[in-house]
């Protein structure tokens, strides 16, 4: 192997390790902001296993409140992040009432009217923040208030392109020697 095979193999490893290590602090960024997004968010199925271990101990009162927390939690993120959903306030609230209500009827107790009753502006009151009134998504795709998400990737296209403008220079600077 001479030196221009050398430089060349050197200039490739270097390039693919720039982007390698690029493409992980990307995905390890996006990892870590969706489980920033969905700190607040409770599944069904946890819902479930948690609301059937207080029936198992016939703590009623207990499952009960565990829900009153998780739907006031789930509202409240809701309500601070509008900007990151296609739907209205409004309508999230009816997806959660919607979500929570089964496991109210689960254990034999309505959900508490305050709850029940709580619309967006009522609840953007009480948290302080305005309501966005956003319009609800059409195409189940955007919104008119949708946030771009498009920086990560511009950031991503042009590391790639200032990336692969390296290696080309390397490549011509080593068959220049």
């Amino acid at each position: 192997m001479d030196n221009k095979d050398l430089l060349n193999a050197g200039a490739g490893y270097v390039a693919g390790s720039s982007i390698t290590r690029g493409v992980a602090d990307s995905l390890r960024k996006q990892r870590e902001e969706m489980e920033k997004r969905l700190a607040h968010i409770t599944s069904e199925e946890v819902l479930s296993a948690e609301v059937a271990k207080f029936l198992l101990k016939e703590d009623r009162k207990g499952a009960y409140e565990y829900l009153n927390d998780h739907f006031n939690e789930e509202i409240i993120d809701a309500a601070q992040r509008q900007t990151d959903f296609i739907y209205s306030l409004e309508t999230m609230l009816k997806r959660k009432k919607d979500k929570y209500n089964p496991f109210y009827e689960k254990i034999g107790t309505p959900m508490p009217e305050n709850l029940a009753s709580i619309t967006a502006d009522k609840l953007c009151q009480i948290l302080g923040v305005e309501n966005l009134h956003i319009i609800d998504s059409t195409d189940g795709k955007t919104s008119p208030s949708l946030k771009s998400n498009s920086g990560c990737t511009t950031e991503m296209i042009i590391s790639a392109i200032v990336i692969f403008a390296i290696i080309v220079i390397a490549i011509i600077a080593t068959t220049n020697s």
